[in-house]
This record gives structure tokens, C-alpha cells and sequence, in this order.
């Protein structure tokens, strides 16, 4: 019984060895011709020729200054590539090429490549001919200096292209001068494509998901926030709904923040007998303004943004009946979204004039 002990907990530690040793390489590659998905905070993609095309990630816009001439980057890629030509004869593969150019380390080269799991061909005139219809792509992975601090970025500026051998005719300005393009005309107008792109209208051939390449932010816009809510008032539940608009407003900075500003009219309505002993409706309405911030963390465009602070503040515009007094104030101090952000709890104190007569309460907030 011992020696079938012994010999199970040998073979589960060679196991769990060789278990390791097989997914640290994995692990050591990513870390170094991978660019961390956090780190990139601008993506653009330039159109080429025949459907190839060229995408430039960034941590900041002033890096794309830094980064050098792509012409002259390629080319040396090329020479680089040259040994290993043999290796990348097979023109049906389907290829993928990192190439790390980070010092002070020699530059590094990591070749990918597959045939696609079905067979395609091409019937033209009695002719057959195998077709390959995946494109080739090709990262470059380096690192820029920020002036007057000891940190770096990382970028990435990548190609798609039908046939790895298409690269070397790019070779010849037109890469650089699209870069010059993009950087001189970054934040000038954009115009929306048939494909739902943003196009740089000076320059219809760059490209992105939101104006300015922004991957946190979503461009700046409008949105109407209509939301039925309940709240509590001394010792009333008071119902209410709010129709306004929300402008959501995304930075253009490394962190990639969003910033909500709010306007909404809020009727407030309570129940009560009148002099006659009859049941009737008084309607208290609130100008309020809204101000949140947090990361932008939505990656599809009009989504609710992940909020880190909110803070509102009302005003009594429309005074019925003898529930609030005269320049009653809210101020709502923080939200917890739920479900997506649709419904909201709010914490907020009621007070009048300069503070007087606080009296706290919630307010719950479902919004469509």
C-alpha cells in the first residue's frame, strides 16, 4: 500500500512539473510580445491598398512624434526577416509576426503561422487555384521616452495584410505621411462611415471607433435620461418621475475618464385631504443638476458609464401645499447602481435657506 502511495505522489509531482514547464514558456511570451490591453488608451487604423490596412496603438497622442519613422521601421523588419524567409515560404499559411524592438535587449521575433482548418480555391477560366482568404498580420511592438520623467510607453502599430510580402511596397512614404496626417489632424472634424467608423474628414483613410481614437471614452454626447422614482420625506413616501438630458463627456488623457453632466425637472407628488375633506394631488417640483465622474470603462458607445462619484443638487421651482418650505433644497450625496446602472439608490438631505431644518432621506431611481 505504501510503495502505491509513494508511487502516485511521484508521478503527480513529474506531472505537475512538466504541467509548469509547459505553461511557463506561454506565460514568459505573452509577457513579452504582448502589449497589456490597460496600457493602450488610443487606436486608430489607416486603410491600404487591396483591403490590407495599418492600426497604430498609443498610450498618449504625443507618443506617435516619438516613435520614428515607420518607413524606415519596416524596412529594417524586412532585412531582420530575411533569414528566416524559408520558414514563411508556405504562401497558403496564415501568418502572424511579432516584432519587438524594446531596448536595451536584442530585438525579438515571434513567428505564428497555421493553414486555415478548411480549403478554399479560386475557378477562373478552366483554371484552379488555391485561394487564401486570412490575412497576414504583423505587430511591432516598441517603447517611447516621455520627456522629463524616467517613464515609458509602450506602442503598437500593427499591419493586416493580405500577403506578407505586400509589405515591402508600403516602404515607400506613404506609411509616414499617413502617420503625419493622423498626428496634424487628430482633433479636427470627424465624420461617421457607412461601416458606423469615424473618419478624419481631411483624411478619410484613418479611421477609428470614436473621434480622437479613444478606447475608454466614447466621444462626447446627448442622452435623454427619462426614470420613475420613490423616495421618503419626514414621514412620507413621495413618488416622482424626472425627464432631462444627460451630457456625457469623455476625457482624452491616459486615464480615459468619463464625466456625466445632468438637468432634470422632477415633479414631486403627494397625497392629502383639502379643507373639504377631499382627496387631492400636490405636485412640488425640482430643478436638479447632476455631476458624476469615474474610468471609462464601456467599450460600446451609449452605455451607462461606470460612475466612481455622483452629486446632485435640487431646488424647489414649484411649491404646492405645506410639505416643503419656501427654497427647499436636496442634495443628493453619492449613488449604488444596480443592474447595470439602470436603478439607483441615493442617499440625500432635505434643508431649506442656509441648512436649516435637515432632514435626511433616500431616493430609489429606476431609469429606461
Amino acid at each position: 500500500m505504501k510503495t502505491n502511495i509513494y508511487f502516485l505522489m511521484l508521478f503527480m509531482s513529474i506531472t505537475g512539473i512538466a504541467h509548469a514547464q509547459k505553461n511557463q514558456p506561454s506565460a514568459n511570451e505573452d509577457r513579452i510580445f504582448d502589449v497589456p490591453a490597460n496600457e493602450i488608451n488610443k487606436r486608430f487604423f489607416i486603410a491600404l491598398d487591396k483591403g490590407d490596412k495599418m492600426q497604430v496603438e498609443l498610450v498618449d497622442m504625443k507618443d506617435l512624434a516619438r516613435v520614428g519613422n515607420i518607413d524606415s521601421l519596416l524596412k529594417i523588419f524586412l532585412t531582420d526577416l530575411t533569414p528566416l524567409k524559408d520558414s514563411l515560404s508556405d504562401e497558403l499559411s496564415v501568418k502572424r509576426i511579432d516584432y519587438v524592438m524594446e531596448p536595451p535587449a536584442a530585438k525579438k521575433i515571434r513567428i505564428r503561422q497555421g493553414r486555415p482548418s478548411g480549403k478554399s480555391f479560386l475557378i477562373q477560366q478552366n483554371d484552379v487555384a488555391a485561394l487564401k482568404l486570412e490575412q497576414d498580420t504583423v505587430h511591432f511592438i516598441g517603447v517611447v521616452p516621455v520627456p522629463g520623467t524616467k517613464t515609458i510607453h509602450r506602442y503598437r502599430i500593427s499591419f493586416f495584410v493580405n500577403h506578407l510580402e505586400d509589405l515591402a511596397a508600403y516602404a515607400d512614404g506613404r506609411l509616414q505621411a499617413r502617420l503625419v496626417s493622423l498626428r496634424e489632424n487628430v482633433n479636427t472634424n470627424w465624420v461617421r462611415g457607412d461601416n458606423g467608423m469615424m473618419h478624419i474628414k481631411k483624411d478619410y483613410t484613418i479611421s477609428s471607433n470614436v473621434p480622437a481614437g479613444s478606447i475608454y471614452a466614447h466621444g462626447d454626447y446627448l442622452a435623454f435620461t427619462p426614470s420613475a422614482n420613490i423616495q421618503n420625506y419626514k414621514n412620507y413616501f413621495v413618488p416622482s418621475f424626472s425627464l432631462g438630458a444627460t451630457v456625457i463627456a469623455g476625457t482624452m488623457g491616459s486615464k480615459g475618464r468619463t464625466h456625466e453632466f445632468g438637468a432634470y425637472w422632477e415633479p414631486n407628488f403627494f397625497f392629502g385631504k383639502n379643507s373639504e375633506g377631499k382627496v387631492k394631488t400636490y405636485r412640488n417640483d425640482f430643478l436638479t443638476l447632476v455631476y458624476g465622474t469615474g474610468p471609462g470603462r464601456k467599450e460600446v458607445e451609449k452605455k451607462e458609464p461606470y460612475l466612481q462619484y455622483v452629486f446632485s443638487l435640487s431646488y424647489l421651482i414649484h411649491r404646492s401645499g405645506d410639505y416643503f418650505e419656501e427654497h427647499t433644497f436636496r442634495a443628493g450625496l453619492g449613488r449604488m447602481s444596480l443592474f447595470e446602472g439602470k436603478t439607483k439608490i441615493e442617499p440625500v438631505l432635505y434643508f431649506h435657506e442656509f441648512l436649516k431644518g435637515v432632514t435626511p432621506g433616500v431616493r430609489l431611481i429606476q431609469s429606461f
